[in-house]
């Protein structure tokens, strides 16, 4: 028995260490009972291990990074809502259905989904940081929209964050439209223009019933429908005249497009479709602020608006002259006149229509009379038009 052992330990001498040990831990014989143990680490222990502490618990797994939540798209018109406006259309006269057709396709584009110009890694940082001193009297305004689109820019979700609606208030000719029109092209969205002053119903906002024959969808679907931003700009003019001479108020659909809440669940009463219209961006202008409706005036952050300095008025001379020149075969040596340009801006009593309307007409008499030189002819003080009446 001694030398039996014998010959074992020289025999297990000769294997390497590891192969030892996977043949003593490999089976374990207790009485007549064989277990087997699973098969050891790839690096043998030692001969004697001290008990070793508690392993940590494992990290908690690292929370999605804010960037990572921001959705750039809203979905502006849900399935659910789509398949009820396509049902609804079976039951219309077949002219009807095949003029309403095309427009609710445009709506069901890429599923409904719409981008947000303010969200998502591309969004550009502010757009509305490099105004010039065009546009100085809408400093505040602009100062304004840069805030909102900052906050909007750093919400989690795109489809909590929006722009809040404007009330531009100022004298008649001082830039609002334009204004308006050049904050759309900034955000690289569509813009539509609703006259309150001259709507006779609400249906010009949210579509006429679908029983009348010429039924036909609202500006706030078109908008949304025809474009791909969830977000574009409805300026609603002459906001102070909404109502006078109206069949139909048009202000409870104003109200509610203003409104958040309402404004996620807006219905076009043509298509009978429910759906998101709360990141419109809606800028409504006014001559008088005393004229607007109480609920209407709380949900609107209100700016008032002063002509425009002389300075801005020369900018805006020369602008508009830049861009007849752009956009005309013209002689490369056309030019302002100076002097003329200066009479023109120091003249308080001209707005900018008037302006505008006085740029061109220099633009197209130089033209025609092959000129080098545009000369600016603001009309006289004092001058009046003469009025047409009966004797």
């Amino acid at each position: 028995m001694t030398m039996r052992l014998e010959q074992e330990r020289t025999w297990r001498a000769r294997l390497d260490p590891m192969t030892r040990y996977y043949q003593r831990h490999q089976y374990l014989l207790l009485g007549n009972v064989s277990i087997t143990v699973t098969r050891a680490p790839e690096s043998p222990p030692t001969e004697r291990c001290e008990p070793s502490a508690a392993e940590p618990e494992a990290p908690a797994a690292p929370e999605i990074a804010e960037a990572d939540r921001v959705r750039t798209t809203v979905r502006v018109f849900p399935p659910e809502t789509l398949a009820e406006a396509a049902a609804a259309l079976g039951g219309m006269r077949d002219q009807d259905a095949k003029r309403l057709k095309p427009t609710l396709s445009r709506a069901a584009r890429d599923d409904g989904w719409r981008s947000v110009p303010w969200a998502g890694p591309d969004a550009v940082a502010d757009p509305f940081a490099d105004f010039g001193s065009e546009y100085e009297n809408f400093r505040v305004v602009i100062d304004h929209l840069s805030m909102q689109w900052t906050c909007a820019r750093h919400a989690l979700d795109a489809g909590a964050s929006r722009l809040d609606p404007i009330l531009l208030v100022g004298p008649p000719g001082v830039g609002k439209t334009r204004f308006a029109n050049e904050i759309a092209r900034r955000m690289g969205t569509r813009m539509a223009v609703y006259s309150a002053g001259s709507a006779q119903t609400a249906f010009q906002l949210c579509g006429s019933d679908a029983g009348w024959s010429n039924a036909k969808p609202g500006i706030v679907f078109e908008l949304l429908a025809q474009g791909d931003s969830a977000a574009p700009v409805l300026v609603i003019d002459e906001v102070d005249k909404i109502g006078l001479w109206a069949r139909e108020n048009p202000l409870n659909a104003l109200l509610d497009l203003t409104e958040p809440e309402t404004a996620r669940h807006y219905k076009d009463w043509c298509l009978q479709l429910m759906f998101d219209a709360s990141k419109i961006l809606v800028i409504c202008t006014a001559n008088e602020r005393a004229a607007l409706p109480p609920p209407l005036l709380s949900r609107l952050e209100v700016f008032l608006v002063k002509p425009p300095s002389v300075t801005q008025r020369q900018l805006f001379i020369e602008t508009c002259f830049s861009r007849l020149v752009a956009s005309h075969r013209c002689r490369d040596e056309l030019s302002l006149d100076e002097a003329s340009v200066s009479r023109a801006a120091e003249t308080p009593d001209l707005d900018v229509r008037a302006l505008l309307r006085m740029v061109r007409a220099g633009f197209a008499a130089a033209l025609a009379t092959e000129s080098d030189r545009v000369i600016l002819s603001p009309p006289r003080r004092g001058a009046t038009k003469r009025r047409i009446g009966f004797t």
